[in-house]
């Protein structure tokens, strides 16, 4: 429900190591269990001890000697036990070598992993840790407690995500720049010779363009911006209801749904500026052999945008529900349908010579990964970290702090 099905997907298929059997690492090793990660392994070469005993609250049994890592899959086991029930279950295995053994004899063990968590490992294995992890472009956490208080720190050179899940996003309806399909769409509806019955089921989408169009011919060149403009044009749009032998305005839900929905539908359709900052990065115009399919298909996109967009993304394609029949309503989710299944084709085509110009199979995009990407295009995200090595650096240290 939080990251959905592609994040569950991404979660079922994760490898992840836990160093170090902490009090730390278990119950964070718990909490990828339970939502159902696909395996995990722990490294842990210290032998447990009485101090461990107190720590391990979810574990059933506990041998006070050399196997600390043997309490951590019992514990383990037992989470598994217990997610049976939901048909949910995770592969673990044990290392009992130390982190340090691994570095020093077999540093390409960790490059195998889609996650490390390295808890309350000394300074000078970290830094080793963390350079190697960067060099192999995995993901370190680092965790370190001290009693009640500790933190985290997520090393990464790049973490590129295309569905961030925004929060209140705005519909992409165009109604500002209609497409041709669209605009000959919304001419085909006649407001004023029309029956009370498909008067009162027209889409509200299609009414605001309706009046969006009044507005520009006696009004303004401009969308209503201001609070006093769209005040005005929400009474443009009132002034359409129907109304009965008597004068009265009729009951038209679908005309209050428009009036209701003036602020989000009078959007201005525009590059956001995050996007723009992704097609300018460095990744994204100097394409490699190396460069991995996210930031080719941004690259797709952008010429896109300069081509068949006319300055614009590609259409996500969906609407909202609303008060309409099922016919009008159907044709006009179909139009905005068939536009966004247009733009993916385009975008899929600009990918498909970006990838034979980088010596690439052109199948080393699928056409799943093309859609979603193109979907969220207007929400894609680069996350940078700095390295480890970076922030422990001399030259990064403010000695006017010190």
């Amino acid at each position: 429900r939080l990251w959905g099905d592609h994040g569950q997907e991404a979660l079922e298929s994760a490898h992840v190591c836990l160093i170090n059997a902490t009090a730390t690492g278990t119950e964070i090793l718990k909490n990828l269990v339970l939502p159902g990660i696909g395996s995990f392994t722990v490294v842990d070469g210290n032998q447990v001890s009485g101090e461990d005993i107190g720590n391990k609250s979810h574990s059933l049994v506990v041998q006070v000697g050399p196997y600390k890592h043997l309490s951590t899959y019992r514990c383990y086991m037992w989470g598994k036990d217990v997610l049976m029930h939901k048909e949910i279950s995770a592969d673990g295995s044990l290392i009992s070598p130390s982190p340090e053994k691994l570095l020093d004899n077999d540093p390409s063990f960790f490059n195998r992993f889609n996650l490390v968590v390295a808890t309350q490992l000394p300074e000078s294995t970290l830094l080793r840790l963390a350079e190697l992890l960067w060099n192999y472009s995995v993901p370190l956490l680092v965790c370190r407690t001290y009693g009640l208080v500790g933190y985290m720190r997520v090393i990464i050179k790049e973490h590129t995500v295309v569905e961030s899940h925004p929060d209140n996003t705005l519909e992409d309806l165009r109604l500002d720049k209609p497409f041709p399909e669209l605009r000959e769409h919304i001419q085909s509806y006649d407001l004023d010779h029309m029956d009370k019955k498909d008067h009162s089921h027209t889409p509200w989408i299609v009414i605001v363009a309706k009046y969006l169009t009044k507005w520009f011919n006696e009004k303004s060149d401009q969308l209503p911006k201001s609070y006093k403009e769209k005040e005005a044009f929400r009474q443009l749009i009132r002034q359409g209801i129907l109304k009965n032998e008597n004068g009265t305005p009729e009951d038209e839900e679908n005309f209050e749904e428009a009036i209701k929905n003036v602020n989000t539908a009078l959007n201005t359709t525009e590059i956001p500026r995050c996007i723009e900052e992704i097609f300018n990065d460095d990744c994204c115009i100097n394409l490699t052999e190396q460069s991995p399919s996210f930031w080719i298909l941004a690259r797709a996109v952008k010429e896109f945008v300069a081509n068949e967009g006319q300055g614009s993304m590609p259409v996500r394609g969906t609407i909202p529900d609303m008060i309409a029949d099922s016919n009008k309503f159907i044709k006009l989710q179909n139009v905005y349908r068939e536009k966004a299944k247009k733009d993916i084709a385009a975008v899929g085509n600009h990918a498909a010579k970006l990838l034979q110009s980088l010596g690439k199979a052109p199948e080393s995009i699928s056409e799943r990964e093309l859609k979603l990407f193109c979907n969220n295009a207007a929400f894609l995200r680069v996350v940078r970290c700095r390295s480890l090595s970076e922030e422990y650096g001399l030259n990064t240290f403010n000695k006017d702090e010190i």
